[in-house]
């Protein structure tokens, strides 16, 4: 439980699943925000992230001034903004519960009052808000400052791009969730980041060969494989144009239930 496992539990007044949930939630969250664990993390994806879209925004503006064709600013940030934060995520998480399994830290918190489900929860909700905040939204925030103040595309609509970015978020829920099924199932960070990597590329390259595919893909949510035939939904959020489809975003909310029921059903199953 990281930082938690020499903290002391208080009685609380809880029942069924949710038993012991508010003492792993307080937990999980000292060790992220009453740490500088939180500020390590925004100050990684905000160099990374609006580093690389500062740079772009800038060859926007060039571009824009001697008539040369301008950068795809709304490709880049799915790349950047998207593409590396889910590999990110796949490293932050992968010992979320495999490390905790392998250490005896599991173990010894489930000897106390508190439910399987409960230590699933805690860890899915904390890590969740945590990477959300540092890795999408204040990064994506400082986006839509730098697009309005030095790109020619000016100040896109808040609302669609919070829209936009909705979808950045829900992009990354979905590899966060599915990198914490994974933990449940396996017992090494080998097999729980190699199986959210290798389906991300066929996700990608997939869509060429199976062009159905592309209608269930969370990728279309935030990157398009074909930019002259369809945006990315964060895209048509953010500039105002009709999605392509809505089942990517549909497919992509059920497929996180799916992984958040699976991991919790996994959990209650397993010996250590």
């Amino acid at each position: 439980m990281s930082s938690t496992a020499d903290s002391q539990f208080q009685m609380v007044d809880e029942r069924g699943w949710r038993r012991g949930l508010g003492n792993l939630l307080q937990g999980e969250f000292s060790s992220w925000f009453r740490s500088t664990r939180w500020l390590k993390h925004l100050l990684v994806w905000v160099l990374a992230i609006n580093g690389m879209m500062l740079i772009m925004a800038y060859a926007t503006a060039d571009s824009a001034a001697t008539g040369n064709e301008a950068p795809p600013l709304f490709l880049m940030y799915g790349i950047f903004g998207a593409m590396f934060v889910a590999f990110g995520v796949m490293i932050i998480m992968q010992r979320v519960i495999v490390g905790e399994k392998r250490s005896g830290t599991a173990a010894w918190v489930l000897s106390k009052p508190v439910t399987r489900t409960a230590f699933v929860v805690s860890r899915l909700t904390v890590n969740s808000l945590a990477i959300l905040l540092t890795a999408v939204v204040v990064p994506g925030l400082i986006v839509y400052l730098t697009f309005g103040a030095l790109t020619p595309l000016g100040w896109l609509s808040p609302l669609g791009f919070l829209a936009g970015l909705l979808m950045m978020v829900i992009h990354t829920f979905f590899w966060l969730t599915l990198v914490l099924m994974m933990g449940t199932f396996f017992e090494s960070t080998a097999g729980v980041i190699a199986v959210p990597m290798a389906l991300y590329f066929a996700l990608w390259f997939g869509s060429g060969i199976v062009p159905g595919l592309v209608f269930i893909s969370p990728l279309l949510l935030t990157f398009s494989p074909d930019e002259t035939q369809m945006n990315s939904l964060a895209t048509s959020f953010m500039i105002g144009e009709p999605l392509f489809s809505w089942l990517p975003l549909i497919a992509t909310v059920l497929f996180c239930a799916i992984f958040i029921a699976v991991a919790i059903w996994r959990f209650n199953r397993q010996e250590f």
